[in-house]
């Protein structure tokens, strides 16, 4: 698997230091040239775009690493295919929460025009609830990716033409089975609007969490999401080994 996610780390290299030095002089001017609500804003949807362009990218990968002749004689195992684009995507993930860390705790620690930002009181949440819903978010897109991976690999299946529109009716069939499902399973436990409790104050708007991540119902709706995953990722590796034509 280290083989393969080399081989992708080197061939997306290049678009990976410019989409980062683009973002960085995107965010100095920003700050520099830009009002305090604007500037916000677009820094927080460029943040938003360059995560998205990550995820397509990895996306991307997968389906080259399957179809290209090449990838498919390196002496990997079928679950390097699968495992490979998405430690891609978490590590390029992880990288631009650090930089989007660092970017909020210069301007915080500087006091940079962050006159709209003291409206918000974050003082009642602590760093595990940040660790907490980042793992959340982390999870969810992993469980997500799964399925589109497999979708990806049902539309390889068919040589007609009508493959690429067979993934994605695959993967909204999916997507609508799997959440009728955990929705009976887990049913009046986990709503994601309970996460954050929101107060108005004279002072702006306080948040704080309500401590549902781990609650018993959010521990059912995640080890039943691991039991699909594992199913959905032994049905991708046996579709990529018997069916996907290179």
């Amino acid at each position: 698997m280290m083989t393969l996610l080399k081989y992708d780390f080197r061939r997306n290299w290049n678009t990976l230091l410019a989409g980062l030095v683009i973002l960085i002089n995107a965010q100095v001017g920003l700050s520099l040239f830009m009002s305090e609500v604007t500037g916000i804003l677009i820094g927080i949807m460029g943040y938003v775009g360059v995560g998205v362009a990550i995820y397509v990218k990895m996306i991307k990968t997968y389906t080259s690493n399957i179809r290209s002749y090449n990838r498919r004689l390196l002496p990997v195992t079928g679950l390097s295919h699968v495992l490979s684009p998405l430690i891609f995507g978490l590590l390029c993930g992880l990288g631009l929460v650090i930089i989007f860390t660092t970017h909020a705790y210069i301007y915080i620690s500087m006091k940079l025009r962050m006159n709209m930002a003291s409206n918000i009181d974050l003082s009642g949440l602590h760093v595990s609830d940040y660790i907490s819903l980042l793992l959340f978010g982390a999870w969810v897109m992993v469980f997500m990716t799964v399925i589109i991976f497999l979708s990806i690999s049902i539309a390889g299946s068919f040589r007609w033409r009508t493959g690429p529109w067979i993934g994605i009716v695959t993967f909204f069939v999916l997507v609508n089975l799997i959440g009728w499902l955990e929705n009976i399973i887990t049913t009046g436990r986990f709503s994601p609007n309970e996460m954050f409790r929101y107060t108005e104050e004279s002072t702006g708007i306080a948040i704080t969490a309500n401590g549902v991540l781990w609650s018993d119902g959010m521990w059912v709706s995640i080890v039943f999401e691991m039991i699909v995953a594992v199913i959905l990722v032994w049905a991708t590796i046996y579709l990529n080994n018997k069916k996907v034509e290179v």
